[in-house]
């Protein structure tokens, strides 16, 4: 059997956490996998084996020896390894898959580590303690941000999973970060369930609304959770067995743990051990390489004691504003959680940190009005942060904003014309018509006096929000629809996470080859058989009407039909696809 069978098979067997763990540790996309022989072939790419192996602690990469050199292997270890998909367990033993033992080979013996203590600066725990909180406040703020970022505006995929680089500009100059700590947050994001791509686009994610409500120590169990997930259970608890008590020396290095218990972290780029260290540092779980008071609970799975002692160390909240002439609203500490979330939704930010400075605009107070809120609602936040009177020019953007709000639609067309944009005001749709930023849209005019687009209405209304127009979506009933409306569709309500849905979809794809398989699922069979070599058990139905099995090596498949030695016969067949009815690889 063929490395790819084995692997799928393996798969097959497991369980949906064990398969959710795999798809997290690998750091696997598996939103386009169509069943498990896509899973398995991503698991066996050299690129991916070799980072996960890179990734391994010691004692691992000791029972990886041991298997291959045909030892009796840690019990606890290679069962570990088992549920990475690196090694098999058939018929009484433990065996690797090519692809781990090709990787292993290729590595050179591993040797002990130099003391990174013995030229380094300790640190005392409070210090490190005081710039992890630092951190991970800084991370929170970031993730927030991104989240009513991909709420606002049109963030395409850009390559395979990427985001653009003016997206990642707009990010770092919000938050006042470099651009690759902007690019770290967006995948940070990605692996949190905050955004996710759908459609060429990156959306909300399941979790983004919780987010949103959630407390900061809420947030910060929840970026502890995904980072364990991403190190994973044996590992986690193995770097902490291995972290000894250091209070003489102050606080305990993460990278001296790593160089004496990874050996082979370092030796390829995309290694999951640098990954995990580099959203580590992200989330004050570790500062410049030594770690936090409450990594430990972190690692041992304890996250709300983690959470709790990390609050300490995060700074304290305010609940004031100054609201200036020039529009412009200036937090001079950071907003509590409900005020954050409420200033965010009608005003946009300039720039945020410790002190952070937000922008109210025609655009904005008309989000606040689309996702729910009233006129007197955004007063009332003003009034209350600010304790004073509103200035004119905000009293008057408020007003102006609230009686033009729905002046400008987009909803559904038909046919050709996927979108139709409406207003009572002429000129208004006669200056959309004339904007040199929309002609990429090639917007048309319609006989009854409104415009036509073959785009969807969610791009055009991004699209014109981006050109300064203040539009909203409707639905067929002319029910303003909520920018956030993508996070309450049936799919993502019953889902509480992406992975796991991908995982029930795989499961269906595979009771689906093994009762009611359609054309493409069994030309697909039959061709990953040629590939691998493998023998089929296919089921053909005869003119009859009676089904016969035959246990077949395929040798071609073209123009629907399928050449295989029938050894058994000893004789060629040539079936039409059209007559057979189930394949199974064996």
């Amino acid at each position: 059997m063929s490395e790819l069978l084995r692997i799928a098979s393996a798969l097959r067997r497991a369980s949906d956490d064990d398969l959710k763990a795999v798809i997290s540790q690998r750091m696997v996309n598996s939103s386009g996998l169509r069943d498990f022989f896509d899973l398995a072939e991503s698991l066996s790419q050299p690129k991916s084996v070799a980072s996960t192996v890179a990734g391994l602690p010691k004692q691992q990469i000791s029972t990886l020896i041991d298997i291959l050199d045909g030892k009796q292997p840690e019990a606890k270890s290679a069962e570990a390894l088992c549920r990475l998909m690196l090694i098999d367990f058939s018929e009484g033993h433990y065996s690797l898959f090519e692809s781990t033992a090709i990787c292993l080979q290729s590595l050179a013996p591993f040797e002990e580590a130099e003391s990174f203590l013995a030229s380094a600066t300790i640190p005392t725990q409070v210090e490190v303690d005081r710039d992890s909180g630092i951190a991970t406040f800084e991370t929170m703020q970031a993730l927030t941000e991104l989240v009513f970022d991909a709420e606002q505006r049109y963030i395409r995929e850009v390559g395979k999973k990427n985001v653009g680089l003016p997206d990642i500009k707009r990010l770092a100059q919000h938050v006042r970060q470099s651009n690759d700590f902007a690019r770290e947050i967006f995948e940070l994001a990605s692996f949190s369930d905050l955004i996710w791509l759908t459609n060429g686009r990156w959306q909300l994610g399941p979790q983004a609304l919780s987010w949103l409500e959630w407390s900061p120590e809420n947030r910060h169990l929840h970026l502890m959770g995904v980072w364990r997930d991403l190190i994973g259970e044996a590992s986690a608890l193995d770097l902490l067995g291995n972290i000894k008590d250091s209070a003489a020396n102050g606080a305990v290095s993460l990278t001296s743990q790593l160089r004496e218990n990874y050996p082979y972290a370092d030796s390829a780029v995309s290694s999951r051990i640098a990954k995990v260290v580099s959203i580590a540092e992200r989330i004050g779980l570790s500062h410049g390489g030594w770690l936090s008071s409450w990594a430990s609970d972190a690692m041992g799975g304890r996250f709300d004691l983690a959470a709790n002692a990390a609050s300490a160390f995060l700074p304290t909240p305010q609940r004031k504003l100054i609201c200036q002439a020039d529009l412009s609203l200036i937090a001079p500490g950071p907003l509590p959680t409900d005020l954050e979330i409420a200033v965010r939704r009608f005003a946009d930010t300039e720039q945020i940190g410790m002190a952070s400075t937000y922008r109210m605009s025609a655009l904005s107070i008309s989000h606040g009005l689309e996702t729910g809120m009233t006129e007197d609602e955004i007063r009332g936040w003003l009034l209350e942060l600010t304790g004073k009177a509103l200035p004119q020019p905000v009293d008057y953007l408020i007003r102006e904003a609230a009686q033009r709000f729905g002046r400008l639609t987009v909803g559904s067309g038909e046919l050709e014309t996927k979108s139709l944009i409406k207003s009572l005001d002429s000129i208004l749709l006669a200056q959309i018509l004339n904007e040199t930023k929309l002609k990429p849209f090639a917007f048309y005019a319609m006989p009854d006096g409104s415009i036509g687009c073959r785009f969807e209405p969610e791009m055009v209304y991004f699209g014109l929000r981006e050109a300064g127009f203040s539009a909203v979506r409707i639905d067929a009933t002319g029910k303003v629809i909520s920018p956030r409306t993508p996070l309450s569709t049936h799919e993502i309500s019953e889902t509480v996470s992406t992975v796991l849905a991908d995982i029930k979809r795989l499961r269906e794809q595979e009771e689906k080859l093994g009762t009611e398989p359609d054309g493409d699922d069994l030309a697909r069979s039959i061709q990953l058989a040629i590939k691998n070599k493998s023998i089929i058990v296919i089921g053909v139905t005869t003119n009859t009407g009676e089904e016969l099995e035959f246990t077949l090596e395929p040798i071609g498949f073209a123009n629907g039909r399928l050449r295989a030695k029938d050894k058994k016969a000893d004789i060629e067949r040539t079936l039409p696809l059209s007559s057979i009815t189930r394949v199974s690889l064996g």
